[in-house]
């Protein structure tokens, strides 16, 4: 299952100083909303209905930033007097959210403009909703939807102010303007299935990974695994699969948390497979887990909502995310002065909480390779070479994707042989393409999978981490250009080699591609076999939970052990660096080092990993 989506709401910076007393005249601008100006071939055009309910999230200031950051560090890197010395989301608060009487003089000022209030319990999200005429008054907007190139958006006519001394202590407010496309890449090429197959248990990745020692003794028992997650939750597919692979079934294993939002115009229902697949992993290779599903809307809101509640919760020491967007995306939107490059900075800040607080957070590193989507001024979508966030964050560790050896004849009689695991990338089956192209081009499956493969490559967004600077691979890359500006194949690509600066990704990887994939059960589909990053991530929440099963405590961010682990003799690591029959699309190995962007790190050796990770 490979469910991504593309999501921008405008998230709009405020400034200013004072007391909450202040008149309204003495008022901040906030920048950068979508205005008529701006919005080229609007139809459609009708104000937002007064008594229509809107949510908004108050982004509050980071205090200390700088100290965060230092502290994510040094909490987990082995050696370090802090090192293990996690905070509470209490302590979070101390040291770098609003105190309880700056969200309280808010809650007041917002209670007193006809908005309900929540305040997230880390001192940097307040949440609050009202009617849009409550938005109007109280912004000074005149919120208004049209159709915008097929799209449903909501803006803002009037450039959204507050009084400076109510926006001292708010860095941004998210959910004024928005606008949404989601896209699927669900099943690629999956197959359906009469029930449970032998490839395809998900106990086969214990096997694939030596991790049958280390899982012989433990199992997860007193840990909590945390998905998050913009699709329903069906208990009773869950437990069904569970039952199938002889996993302890029980439903109350699961619980769910609702965290806020709103759905936004032009969304699609999501169903509930894609929180099926990751649930039903997780819970199967972590088997005494609890599993808490943190359910947010399709929306901006919704996503900042998920990870400030799961964080603030602190229940989970292990967080799996198997969605994401387009650096493109984001690139665009902030051309078009429709968001501020506060976005990513709001997000470094929430998954930053987690590594302070010693989740393990996972995230999907997405299935079309090193390619990513990017949006034209009218309204046209291209792809080039994006990063994927916010597996590109380097709070997260994030999950890459192979292919195991396999063999087989297709229907048209191409044969299809890979000899040993590599990166998933559609060039794998160049040569059976080679054989019978008109059999591909007529097959839209077998296309998608020629288009698909292991997200991987070099942020643009985040500056390369501490623990990936001077690890050998970081920051210089190889590669082929292995699909032409068509989308179809180039048989023989040639080598290309370059240099470029940013968070490299993904850390580590293992099997997702659909060919080699696992079992998967939700009632609208039924069985399938099924691959994707997507599957990936929540794979290692599992894990992560298995091995703080046997410890006192957490094991944290993953990563800052990982890159000084793989430059050592007990690196728990295979590395897959080979720069033919190895590639994501685009990024391949580099021979010798120990990162390249296809495969990361290698797949990890798991009892190894267990022994060796302090």
């Amino acid at each position: 299952m490979k469910i991504r989506f593309l999501v921008a709401g405008l998230i709009v910076g405020l400034g200013g100083f004072g007391g909450l007393q202040a008149t309204a005249a003495t008022t901040s601008t906030v920048a950068t909303p979508y205005r008529e100006g701006q919005l080229a071939g609007l139809t459609n055009v009708k104000q937002v209905s007064s008594s229509k309910t809107v949510t908004l999230d108050l982004v509050l200031n980071t205090r200390n930033s700088a100290k965060l950051t230092q502290t994510a560090y040094a909490v987990n890197t082995a050696g370090n007097r802090q090192f293990k010395s996690y905070l509470t989301p209490k302590q979070f608060r101390q040291k770098f959210g609003q105190s309880t009487t700056t969200t309280k003089r808010l809650a007041k000022y917002f209670k007193a403009h006809k908005f309900k209030v929540t305040t997230f319990n880390d001192g940097l999200i307040m949440q609050i909703k009202g009617s849009a005429s409550a938005v109007d008054k109280t912004f000074a907007t005149k919120l208004k939807t049209a159709r915008y190139h097929g799209t449903k958006i909501q803006y803002s006519k009037k450039t959204p102010k507050l009084p400076k001394n109510v926006a001292k202590p708010i860095k941004a407010v998210v959910g004024i303007t928005n606008l949404v496309k989601l896209s699927s890449l669900a099943d690629t090429a999956s197959t359906t299935t009469d029930g449970p197959t032998s490839d395809g248990a998900p106990q086969n990745f214990l096997k694939q990974y030596n991790a049958t020692g280390l899982t012989s003794g433990n199992n997860g028992s007193g840990q909590t695994i945390g998905i998050i997650s913009f699709s329903k939750v069906n208990k009773s597919d869950i437990t069904h699969f569970w039952s199938a692979e002889g996993v302890p079934a029980s439903a109350n294993r699961i619980s769910v948390k609702s965290t806020g939002g709103m759905n936004i115009w032009g969304n699609v229902d999501p169903g509930n497979a894609e929180t099926s697949l990751d649930v039903e992993q997780a819970g199967a290779l972590a088997p005494k887990a609890k599993i808490r599903v943190y359910t947010a809307s399709l929306s901006d809101v919704g996503w900042l909502n998920a990870f400030a509640t799961a964080f603030g919760e602190n229940k989970a020491s292990t967080l799996s995310l198997s969605w994401g967007l387009s650096e493109g995306v984001l690139q665009s939107l902030n051309q078009y002065h429709v968001l501020t490059p506060l976005y990513g900075s709001i997000m470094n800040t929430l998954l930053a909480q987690g590594a302070v607080q010693g989740v393990s957070t996972f995230a999907a590193s997405g299935d079309t390779g090193a390619y990513g989507e990017e949006l034209a001024k009218n309204g046209d979508v291209d792809e080039g070479i994006y990063a994927n966030f916010p597996a590109n964050n380097p709070w997260v560790t994030a999950t890459g994707g192979t292919t195991l050896p396999v063999e087989g004849t297709l229907a048209d009689g191409a044969e299809v042989k890979i000899t040993k695991e590599r990166t998933w990338g559609g060039d794998a089956l160049f040569d059976a393409y080679a054989q019978d192209r008109a059999f591909f081009q007529k097959n839209s499956d077998l296309m998608s999978m020629l288009q698909s493969g292991s997200g991987g490559g070099i942020s643009t967004l985040y500056a390369t981490p501490q623990y990936q600077k001077g690890v050998s691979g970081v920051n210089t890359y190889n590669a082929r250009q292995y699909l032409n500006s068509d989308g179809l194949p180039q048989l023989n690509a040639s080598l290309i080699t370059g240099k470029a600066s940013g968070r490299n990704y993904p850390d580590v990887v293992a099997d997702a591609d659909p060919l080699t994939g696992y079992d998967d059960y939700n009632s609208s589909d039924g069985w399938s076999t099924v691959g994707g990053t997507s599957v990936v991530a929540p794979q290692f929440a599992a894990m992560a939970a298995v091995i703080n099963s046997d410890r006192s405590k957490r094991m944290g961010l993953w990563n800052p052990q990982l890159y000084a682990l793989a430059q050592t003799s007990q690196s728990p690591f295979t590395k897959l660096d080979s720069d033919t029959n190895n590639g994501n699309l685009y990024y391949v190995g580099q021979p010798g080092k120990t990162y390249n962007q296809a495969a990361g790190l290698g797949t990890v050796d798991f009892d190894q990993l267990a022994k060796v990770f302090k």
